[in-house]
């Protein structure tokens, strides 16, 4: 049998752990960015395997090192299929929030026939962030921070502005702002990884404009953009409850694959 568990506190040695055992194996670190927001640390899940029935008495060693770094806030994502994973964590509290997709935009390069309809797509700088960072306050509110009725929509808000914020500086995630003429119409966030995968992180219309016929458009102008870019597919990530949106990926032509379940874990008040 091996064990192992570490963990810290510090903004330079974000809390982790690890379990390992016959019946259990289980890793965890914590998500900085939800830290900041939250106040206490925010851990997620990124790997567990139910190995025996064994597991029960293991993952306790989770929920004491939860309980140590003062942790109020956990998520896990599982493929959909992992039923005996999704009943351990309900056995110690967690509950399920949603089913979540990951559409693909596969043979970009062949499939690709559209433009940027009539839109303009820049790089966006820090004279658009005002209008996007106002945008991202109010565009996701079918997200699992929104939804998970014992969190703070407030909290979510300033999650996604402070996602849109950071993206000035960071090392590959790209915001884009698209406008007609000079409207801000959506803004999408994407990264461009090794294996020629476009990863539109975060997207949306912004509030002014929706209703006019611009989701369609925003996505396939952004589609273009990622075919002129040199990708050979792309890739997001919906909710199912966001069911207006994942009509518009089916009629684009993206391809489903198997879903994810998302849980939470909420320290009770």
């Amino acid at each position: 049998m091996s064990r192992s568990t570490e963990s810290g506190t510090t903004a330079a040695a974000p809390t982790s752990g690890s379990i390992d055992t016959p019946d259990l194996q289980l890793s965890w670190t914590e998500a900085p960015w939800d830290t900041v927001i939250f106040g206490d640390p925010v851990l997620q899940i990124n790997h567990i395997e139910v190995r025996s029935p064994g597991a029960k008495d293991d993952i306790g060693e989770f929920v004491r090192a939860r309980d140590a770094v003062g942790s109020k806030l956990v998520s896990c994502r599982l493929s959909h299929e992992r039923l005996r994973e999704s009943m351990l964590l309900e056995d110690i509290g967690f509950r399920f929030i949603e089913m979540l997709y990951q559409p693909e935009f596969d043979n970009l390069q062949s499939s690709c026939t559209g433009d940027k309809q009539g839109l303009t797509i820049t790089r966006a700088t820090e004279a658009d962030l005002p209008e996007v960072i106002d945008a991202a306050g109010t565009a996701f509110g079918n997200e699992r921070i929104h939804i998970d009725p014992r969190l703070s929509s407030r909290l979510g808000d300033l999650r996604y502005q402070n996602w849109v914020r950071s993206t000035l500086g960071h090392a590959s995630q790209r915001l884009y702002a698209l406008r007609d003429g000079q409207v801000l119409v959506a803004f999408f966030v994407t990264e461009s990884l090794p294996d020629g995968t476009c990863y539109w992180h975060l997207n949306a219309v912004a509030p002014g404009a929706q209703g006019q016929g611009y989701g369609r458009r925003a996505w396939q102008a952004m589609l273009a953009q990622a075919r002129d870019e040199s990708a050979v597919r792309v890739r997001t990530a919906i909710v199912a409850r966001n069911h207006r949106v994942l009509n518009l990926y089916a009629h684009l032509g993206f391809r489903f694959p198997a879903p994810l379940m998302t849980f939470h874990w909420v320290h009770p008040e």
